[in-house]
């Protein structure tokens, strides 16, 4: 299954583009990815109220199938 996320850090970040999708094989690697750059990664710094939007099967479009963000469920 292909799976398309958007990664936004934030308002230290600019918001992201198609341009900017990233593509992973499931949607636990793409979950992975989230939560370590949320977590600390020296590579994505300043990040506060990170927010993925997840597509599945699919290219980036106008509604995401899954939002990941940080906080109660």
């Amino acid at each position: 299954m292909i799976v398309t996320m958007l990664w936004h850090g934030g308002s230290s970040y600019a918001v992201p583009t198609e341009a900017d999708a990233e593509r992973f094989a499931s949607l636990k690697d793409a979950k992975d990815t989230f939560w370590r750059r949320a977590d600390f990664d020296p590579h994505f710094p300043c990040v506060e109220n990170p927010e993925a939007w997840i597509f599945i099967g699919r290219e980036v479009g106008e509604y995401p199938d899954r939002i990941l963000k940080l906080g109660k469920r």
